[in-house]
């Protein structure tokens, strides 16, 4: 399993999608590897998720596992799998947290998976836009909003609404984040029909208890 998986990193390379209008999926016919070789997860679609840029990078298991993907395809995933229906996704779990980066996607096992051409690791997903309005939401944290490499990047709240942290903020608010909890959150983020997302400024457990976000840690030296 190794060796094909650090092959379809090579062949796919590191950098993000970043292309902005939907892209027709890429048959796996066309590629010299066979994605079924990968890991799969088969779950129904609960909600898709809408970052604060409000583009939908990605979607939320009935079972709980959360599935990104670039914000370019998402129209394509949409139509293979609605919400309520069932999508088999070949990709890559984080090993701490239940998230996957998909890299092939399919409504069932018998149909010709649709391969994801890039990775994509939500680099610039978690932050709003400058022309990003100001939000203010609350609610009950549903689940935790994942990075695709496993660290906490926010909450998803019962009502779909996505609030992000920047890189290496979540230690900080590990109780306002867990399941269950009230989270209020302001900052700049986009609301409507895709749905409600924040890249959160401040956040606390009520209006009046508001804390500030520090801004994003610098990357750790390798």
């Amino acid at each position: 399993m190794r060796p094909v998986i650090l092959a379809l990193l090579v062949a796919l390379g590191a950098a993000p999608a970043l292309a902005q209008a939907p892209a027709p999926r890429t048959p796996a016919s066309e590629f010299w590897f066979d994605p079924t070789q990968l890991p799969s997860f088969t779950g129904t679609v609960e909600r898709y998720l809408t970052n604060p840029r409000g583009q939908t990078d990605a979607l939320l298991f009935r079972e709980g596992a959360q599935v990104v993907f670039p914000p370019d395809i998402a129209e394509v995933v949409r139509q293979v799998a609605p919400v309520g229906r069932p999508i088999v996704v070949w990709g890559i779990r984080a090993r701490s947290a239940p998230v996957i980066t998909m890299l092939a996607f399919a409504p069932n096992g018998d149909a010709t998976p649709g391969v994801v051409d890039q990775f994509y690791w939500r680099l610039a997903g978690r932050s709003a836009t400058n022309e990003a309005g100001r939000l203010a939401v609350h609610g009950t944290v549903k689940v935790p909003f994942y990075a695709p490499q496993g660290e906490v990047a926010g909450a998803v709240l019962e009502d779909g609404t996505v609030v992000t942290l920047p890189p290496g903020a979540s230690a900080s608010f590990q109780e306002l984040l867990r399941p269950g909890a009230q989270l209020f959150a302001e900052g700049r983020g986009v609301a409507g029909e895709s749905g409600r997302a924040v890249a959160a400024e401040r956040i606390g457990g009520s209006a009046d208890a508001l804390r500030p976000v520090p801004p994003a840690a610098e990357p750790r030296q390798r």
